[in-house]
């Protein structure tokens, strides 16, 4: 290395050791001194974003644009600014506050790629006054480089209430409008190897996807395949069935929208690619390595106890009814224990059809003959065509077999014994799902069945609901897993039905955007529209809330952080604050139950719940239906 080489490597040191050290700036006069200034925020959210600290000293009437590669938190920056020590306690709860003591204004700037946007977002645990956000938007903007592109984002139920009192000239957006422009989302954050290929249609293409393909899609598929990796250019709820078994794939997978027009992606098609995808973008290049499978070894299901010969009430369900009715039937079981001290409720008019019948009823086809040519026979086993004809005789054969009159006497009876209810639903509870490491979450099926009906009979929904273990999807998903068909039984839950609920939505007992903090993730929908599986176009409202007193910065407060909002309701949330509230409490009630429960070596804010929540009525009763471990 020449003097001159060296002379210009100690210059680019000297200025880096410099701008690391360089606390703040008192304007920002272009994108370069944002981008001196900005790391990753601390939530994310949202992808393609980056983000400093603002700082408004109110005692001095002076604005900060904070160095958050050097200041990860505002009260580190603040310490350096008081002339006394305050610890951090106070500092939150006073600097959060409308507490007229109050010192700071507490803000961070985001810059997000895909709107070309600077985006001024308060925490929305933060009370501020609403002059004083105005002030704190107008001292940021007339010290800014931002013209026309600097937006006051409305992030929380106390902001989006009082979008009307704004003045005029604050330029203001809703999470929806962040949310629609983004053109990136994270969904499973892993990598791996494999063929690259786009792919039009799943279904007319399946035989020529691969294990060791990373595909992109356009749309949603109804079935996740066994592949290396996904890139579709749909975006994704949190809990969306393609989610869930990504992550539990430990596969990579994000949303593109730009995918099927991005040209630099598609020189890469039929080529063997590293594919890894992160929270704040994915990276593919060329590569010469072959797939890493997840799982090379058998994955063990709770064996089935086939000696119980009755229907089990929804208060005889508890945590020992796994082996004899699977997860989801024995959770309900617990979930109703629970809710007698507790302020939501579990569906009414509850029981479950355990193994034994299901049994029973295959014992009677030839099932199990035609299970074993599809096990044992090679050429079979490794054509997807002849996979799926198999299985498509044997779900004929469970559903066009007679079933026990006995059993349907059973049934109607413990209907209609138990209530004016009469329309019921018929769900999955295999001893193959909502188990730690393995949900099958969307693999089998639910059906209704009505008391007397010819349309919804009681007997065709309960054979359907045993059909659907052999699915193609389902049989994959167990072959992926390495789980020994043999050893899988279905039982079934039933509770009445919800035909006019307000709500519906999905739950995660974690915060799932900022590890180990509080907060649970929320998604719900106007009612019945789905949440994991919506219509093309269709978004959720999705936010985060807190328990009362979880963090003492949240006690006293309603919060509502707002992620996206649902597109069928006007741009207003679903659920009023005191809905989300009782909802957030209600959640942490039974998080603490089962986490004092589960053998896990996770924190108790690492450790999450997958709940299903509806309200229904004049009263908008909350229920709870459906709880499993979540599984990241």
């Amino acid at each position: 290395m020449n003097i001159k080489s060296i002379i210009l490597s100690c210059c680019f040191l000297f200025f880096s050791i410099c701008l690391l050290s360089q606390s703040s700036l008192p304007k920002l006069n272009s994108k370069s001194d944002f981008d001196k200034l900005s790391g990753y925020p601390l939530s994310n959210r949202y992808g393609q974003v980056s983000s400093i600290i603002i700082v408004y000293d109110l005692n001095k009437d002076v604005l900060y644009f904070v160095n958050s590669k050097r200041y990860k938190f505002h009260y580190d920056f603040c310490s350096t600014l008081a002339n006394t020590e305050i610890d951090l306690e106070s500092f939150n709860s006073i600097n959060y506050s409308d507490n007229p003591n109050r010192r700071y204004l507490l803000a961070n700037l985001n810059y997000f790629q895909s709107l070309k946007s600077y985006v001024l977002e308060i925490s929305p645990i933060d009370i501020m006054p609403l002059p004083m956000v105005i002030k704190l938007y107008e001292s940021v903007l007339n010290s800014g480089c931002f013209k026309k592109d600097f937006h006051l984002l409305l992030n929380s139920s106390r902001l989006l209430s009082n979008k009307e009192i704004f003045p005029k000239h604050l330029s203001i957006i809703t999470p929806s409008y962040i949310y629609q422009n983004l053109s990136f989302q994270a969904l499973s954050k892993c990598q791996n190897y494999g063929t690259l290929k786009f792919i039009k249609d799943i279904e007319k293409e399946k035989n020529d996807i691969h294990p060791d393909d990373i595909i992109v899609i356009d749309k949603t598929p109804i079935y996740l395949p066994v592949v290396a990796g996904i890139i579709v250019a749909e975006f994704q709820t949190p809990l969306s069935h393609l989610t869930i078994l990504g992550q539990n794939r430990r596969i990579p997978i994000c949303a593109y929208k730009m995918a099927y027009n991005d040209s630099a992606l598609m020189k890469f098609n039929h080529q063997k690619v590293i594919f890894a995808v992160n929270k704040d973008t994915f990276d593919i290049r060329l590569s010469t390595n072959t797939l890493q499978s997840n799982y090379t070894q058998k994955t063990n299901i709770p064996h089935a106890d086939l000696s119980l010969h009755t229907l089990i009430d929804i208060n005889d369900l508890g945590k020992s009814s796994i082996k004899y009715v699977g997860n989801k039937a024995s959770n309900l079981g617990i979930l109703n224990k629970l809710s007698l001290h507790a302020n939501f409720k579990v569906p009414e008019s509850a029981f479950a059809i355990p193994f034994y019948f299901y049994h029973q009823h295959v014992s009677q086809t030839e099932v199990k003959s035609l299970l074993m040519k599809l096990l044992n026979y090679t050429e079979i086993r490794n054509n997807k065509d002849s996979i799926e004809y198999y299985l498509s005789k044997i779900r004929n054969q469970i559903e066009n077999t007679p079933i026990d009159s006995n059993l349907i006497k059973e049934v109607v009876s413990k209907i209609t014994n138990a209530g004016q209810f009469t329309r019921m639903r018929f769900r999955s509870s295999t001893n193959a799902e909502d188990a730690e490491g393995f949900s099958g979450a969307g693999l089998y099926s639910s059906f209704t069945g009505t008391v007397n009906s010819t349309k919804k009979p009681i007997d065709m929904a309960i054979k359907k609901v045993w059909s659907s273990l052999w699915t193609y999807e389902a049989f994959q998903e167990r072959e992926y897993y390495r789980i020994n068909h043999e050893d899988v039984y279905m039982g079934i839950l039933v509770h009445r039905s919800f035909p006019n609920e307000n709500v519906n939505g999905v739950a995660i007992t974690k915060n799932i955007y900022r590890s180990n903090n509080d907060g649970f993730v929320i998604n719900a929908q106007l009612g019945d529209e789905k949440v994991v599986s919506p219509k093309p176009g269709n978004t959720c409202d999705q936010f985060i809330c807190y328990p009362d007193a979880s963090n003492e910065i949240y006690e006293n407060k309603k919060i509502i952080d707002i992620i996206s909002l649902s597109n069928l309701n006007n741009g207003i949330l679903l659920m009023n604050e005191n809905q989300v509230q009782n909802l957030a409490n209600q959640l942490e009630y039974i998080k603490q139950y089962f986490f004092n429960q589960t053998h896990t070596n996770k924190s108790y804010l690492d450790f999450g719940l997958d709940l299903e929540f509806k309200l229904e009525g004049a009263t908008n009763q909350l229920y709870i239906k459906q709880v499993r471990l979540y599984n990241d």
